[in-house]
């Protein structure tokens, strides 16, 4: 799989965790890798005083990003020069800075230089709700399935590189049903710090009322379980002590962490075909 080029695009350190065991096993086998980070999530929750300031958080949300990746080995990590927008209908989404008020084709054609320098074979992205709604999600969606259709177009972008055209587009299936999921589970048991907020229990009722998405790849990855915790360690002003990923029990590591799905946006995937176990196809892809 040495030829194999592999983009992944999300909005924020830390939401990459929904493919970091399907990037580790790319580059194990020698695909060169890259993910590209939208913003710095200046505007997440700090999770200890001590780890960072909302004056640092973006620069410190960076390096962990870059720990997080270290933990398998990717190394070409980059970051668009947007804010983090914060959730729907709060006063950042105003911010002139943060992704949600970009012009389109100002970050469309920003990731349309990156897949003509980078020539990815596969790209990974959000889904189009963005998991659960977030603006900067549903932003990188929409503008990396754009720039995914038009970094081919030599009318596109001139000056931006030459003209190079990935061949799938996939985006996560891990959906907020099983995160819902499992955090109700946890209430269940007695495991979190403290009871879910109103807010909060209506979006995870919500998604739980929800149909499964419709899943083109799952990919066992119960191999990369540790790697894949060590990895999520690291975004540690997110998830201190006491947050649902510390306190997930050993017997529910392989549940939560142990399957990645995917959804093949391009080219389409038929409809009612099951779905393909494992990424041995997608080293067909290469050069």
């Amino acid at each position: 799989m040495t030829n194999l080029r592999v983009l992944a695009t999300y909005g924020h350190p830390d939401d990459e965790g929904q493919v970091t065991g399907t990037l580790a096993r790319f580059i194990e086998l020698g695909a060169k890798v890259t993910l590209v980070c939208a913003t710095r999530g200046e505007v997440g929750e700090i999770s200890h005083a001590d780890l960072a300031t909302p004056e640092t958080l973006g620069y410190v949300r960076e390096l962990e990003l870059r720990a997080a990746m270290a933990q398998l080995g990717l190394r070409d990590v980059r970051f668009l020069p947007y804010r983090d927008s914060g959730m729907a209908g709060t006063p950042e989404n105003e911010d002139p800075r943060c992704l949600y008020a970009q012009p389109a084709d100002v970050v469309t054609g920003q990731l349309v230089f990156l897949m003509r320098e980078l020539r990815p074979h596969v790209v990974f992205t959000w889904d189009p709700n963005g998991g659960y709604g977030h603006p900067d999600h549903v932003a990188v969606h929409r503008h990396t399935l754009a720039a995914f259709e038009r970094a081919g177009d030599e009318t596109a972008f001139p000056g931006s590189g030459t003209p190079w055209s990935p061949k799938a587009l996939y985006w996560g299936a891990f959906t907020m049903k099983r995160f819902a999921g499992m955090y109700l589970e946890l209430e269940r048991r007695g495991l979190l710090p403290e009871p879910i907020d109103p807010e909060r229990r209506q979006r995870f009722e919500t998604a739980m009322a929800e149909a499964d998405p419709a899943v083109s790849l799952i990919h066992d990855v119960s191999d990369k379980v540790e790697m894949k915790r060590a990895a999520a360690g690291m975004h540690r002003s997110q998830f201190g002590e006491n947050s649902m990923f510390a306190r997930i029990p050993e017997e529910f590591l392989q549940r939560f962490y142990g399957e990645e799905r995917f959804y093949r946006a391009r080219p389409d995937w038929p409809e009612g075909s099951a779905p393909e176990l494992g990424i041995g196809n997608l080293v067909m892809l290469s050069d």
